[in-house]
């Protein structure tokens, strides 16, 4: 009996030791910072963190960089890492980014894929907050529960990047009536329907290399990757 409780108390102490212990609180941050730039395949820097145990982070000032510049900046993230899975060799983090601007090579995918429906290209995109949970276990990463909430532009989804470097995703995207400019050639076209509650509403898919769907205004069309 003795000898029981004697065990115990050093399986507390043990665990108290790993749970709260300054060097625990630097490795977890180190190890959701690495996870999250691969997923995210950006360098990430954090500025001020604030550690919750068991897996919690708070985190201030954080600025993520693509291969041409300063992609994304966010004020303040909350990340929390489910231990249950990451106990079975996965990792899922919860992930919620608030005042989020979107710059460099991000920026100029969504003036890409935004120009043929008669939205002007913009300088930066900005989104109240971004919310997400991101997997990555053998063979692929995902984002599910994707969402995004600004003034001008909601968006929301999945999104899966597989080994082979092939992608699936499923994208709604929502559009500020008050950008698109109703008398341009490319709103005449896709939106063939006037915006519900002051909105245009985009849905895309992409199955691993298979054709891309757009549907607009209950519209759907469909573009083939070129082949060479």
């Amino acid at each position: 009996m003795r000898h029981r409780l004697l065990y115990l108390i050093i399986l507390v102490a043990i665990l108290f030791v790993i749970f709260y212990s300054p060097l625990t609180s630097y490795l977890l941050k180190d190890f959701i910072t690495f996870k999250l730039e691969k997923a995210l395949d950006m360098d990430v820097v954090f500025g001020a963190v604030r550690v919750k145990m068991p897996a919690q982070l708070t985190v201030s000032d954080i600025k993520a960089m693509d291969e041409d510049g300063l992609a994304f900046t966010s004020e303040r993230a909350y990340l929390r890492l489910d231990l249950l899975k990451f106990l079975k060799a996965q990792f899922v983090l919860s992930c919620d980014f608030q005042n989020v601007v979107m710059k460099s090579g991000l920026k100029d995918s969504l003036n890409k894929l935004l120009k043929p429906f008669g939205v002007p290209a913009q300088n930066n995109y900005s989104f109240d907050g971004i919310t997400g949970v991101i997997t990555t276990s053998k063979g692929f990463i995902s984002i599910t529960g994707l969402k995004g909430t600004g003034k001008d532009f909601k968006f929301s989804g999945n999104f899966t990047r597989f080994q082979d470097k092939k992608i699936d995703y499923e994208l709604g995207f929502d559009i500020n009536s008050g950008l698109v400019a109703a008398d341009q050639e490319p709103a005449k076209t896709f939106f063939r329907t006037g915006p519900k509650d002051g909105w245009y509403s985009i849905k895309l898919s992409f199955k691993k290399g298979n054709p891309v769907f757009f549907s607009t205004g209950g519209i759907v069309l469909e573009t083939h990757a070129v082949t060479k």
